[in-house]
């Protein structure tokens, strides 16, 4: 039986991973360790939990299991909240291409404009942007 303590701590080092390719911006590479990521949780999803703790139970005393359980919950913790800061991360991106993307957009239309020479929606556009 895989140890849950592992996989959670794999999940914890990928999530971080995380973070740091958004703030790159390099969302190729943030796609496979997603993918990666969703690997990582289906093992977990496969462990049935209630075998793994009485597993541990049988191996170890009444306060390391409980330490155990602590731990795992802490670590189970921190991953919530680097998981909520890296989807806070990505909605600013998402704001940050839109902007840009906006901002290019209305400089087409000038630069569009332009191309007509026999039109004033040039000079309006170009106003505008």
């Amino acid at each position: 039986m895989k140890d849950l303590f592992k996989l959670y701590q794999k999940l914890k080092s990928l999530t971080k991973a995380e973070a740091d390719l958004i703030e790159a911006g390099d969302f190729d590479i943030l796609q496979e360790k997603l993918a990666s990521k969703n690997e990582v949780i289906a093992e977990i999803d496969k462990v049935e939990q209630e075998d793994y703790f009485a597993q541990l139970a049988l191996s170890l005393t009444k306060d390391e299991l409980q330490q155990k359980k602590t731990k795992l919950h802490n670590l189970l913790k921190e991953i919530a909240e680097l998981q909520a800061q890296n989807m806070q991360e990505l909605e600013e991106k998402k704001k940050e291409n839109k902007e840009r993307m906006i901002s290019l957009y209305s400089r087409e239309k000038s630069i569009k404009g332009y191309l007509n020479s026999d039109k004033y929606e040039a000079k309006f556009f170009d106003q505008k942007s």
